[in-house]
């Protein structure tokens, strides 16, 4: 295996979704703790483990991706013991019929139920972005006697499977998940390296709901060169395709546009080099939606940007699927591309469309 399969079970058994990712970030503390010199947080909940450089007034580089989840957040109680929820993140409408889901209480107990259609079409997701839950309440008076209440997250039930050739994994959360894994296996990997930056590794919160925990992330660290680790969905199965874009197995992405960021042209070309002389996979890939990087990109005075994204087919939907040859790709690109990076080469990133 290319990762860490305990680790990836571990986390994929935490529920985060957004605005209720604390659980993940205490495991994700207890990691980081044993790997970097400090960790900190915002005050949104976003948390960094940071291994300091031996040089004074060192640049940051700021090494980061989501750790939230799309899912549901209750508002309404119906009389007949129905749950009527509030999805939260770009949910694909069309899988949702049947899907078993959790809500997590505020004193830690766990309710499974299931998915409803709201009507006899068979549809699950409304106009107002709502989905009807059946958590085997009788009536309104008997889900009022349990702990639930108004605000209780919502999340998919997880599930981790492999394919028989052990190179795809199927899990409800990828979209959450690769951040965290990917920055925990690379703080152990550069554990005993020394740079002449100071390294910030981490995780954002709620970027389904609007890519708010990412702006005060940045208004903490204050990088000089920020690294988006994210997924992007696959455009290579679907029957009506006019290209592919973004193939699972073909390698890390080298994403060179999304609607809200154009990655530093220098940077980009330096990640393709760096897979073409280690005959790393890669693969182009543009976005038709918005990311983190845009916040990294522009806050303050600005950072260059690079994306070190793998593709996922059935983003945001209750089973997700990752090829184990991209995520290994982009391990080992990221790596390389840092254990090349010196203070140097930031400043020339810095002054690339100057």
């Amino acid at each position: 295996m290319a990762l860490d399969e305990a680790l990836l079970n571990k986390l994929c058994e935490i529920d985060s979704v957004s605005g209720d990712e604390k659980d993940l970030s205490l495991s994700l503390k207890k990691e980081y703790e044993q790997l970097a010199d400090t960790v900190i947080y915002d005050n949104l909940g976003s948390i960094f483990a940071v291994k300091k450089s031996k040089q004074e007034n060192a640049p940051r580089v700021m090494v980061v991706g989501h750790m939230d989840e799309a899912g549901f957040i209750v508002k309404k109680i119906n009389q007949n013991g129905t749950i009527k929820a509030l999805a939260l993140g770009n949910i694909t409408s069309n899988s949702l019929l049947g899907a078993t889901v959790k809500l997590k209480t505020r004193d830690g107990e766990a309710i499974i139920g299931t998915l409803l259609a709201y009507n006899e079409t068979g549809d699950v997701l409304d106009e107002s972005k709502e989905v009807l839950v059946d958590f085997g309440f009788e009536n309104r008076e008997a889900a009022l006697e349990s702990t639930l209440t108004y605000g209780d997250r919502i999340s998919f039930v997880s599930q981790v499977k492999k394919s028989p050739s052990k190179q795809r994994i199927f899990a409800k959360n990828w979209d959450g998940r690769y951040a965290p894994l990917m920055g925990i296996e690379l703080l152990r990997a550069v554990k005993d390296l020394e740079f002449d930056f100071d390294l910030y590794v981490g995780c954002t919160v709620q970027e389904q709901v609007g890519f708010r925990g990412v702006q005060t992330a940045t208004n903490l660290v204050k990088p000089d060169l920020g690294i988006i680790l994210d997924t992007n969905k696959a455009f290579d199965y679907q029957s009506d395709l006019k290209e592919k874009n973004g193939e699972l197995g073909k390698g890390v992405l080298i994403n060179f546009y999304d609607t809200t960021v154009l990655p530093n042209r220098l940077l980009l070309s330096t990640l393709k080099k760096i897979c073409r002389e280690n005959e790393l996979p890669y693969q182009h890939y543009y976005s038709m939606e918005g990311s983190d990087a845009a916040w990294i990109n522009k806050l303050r005075t600005g950072a260059p940007t690079l994306f070190v994204n793998v593709p996922i087919r059935n983003m945001n939907t209750p089973c997700s699927i990752l090829d184990v040859r991209d995520y290994q790709a982009a391990k080992d690109a990221l790596l390389l591309f840092l254990e090349c990076l010196n203070a140097k080469k930031i400043q020339e990133f810095k002054e690339e469309n100057r």
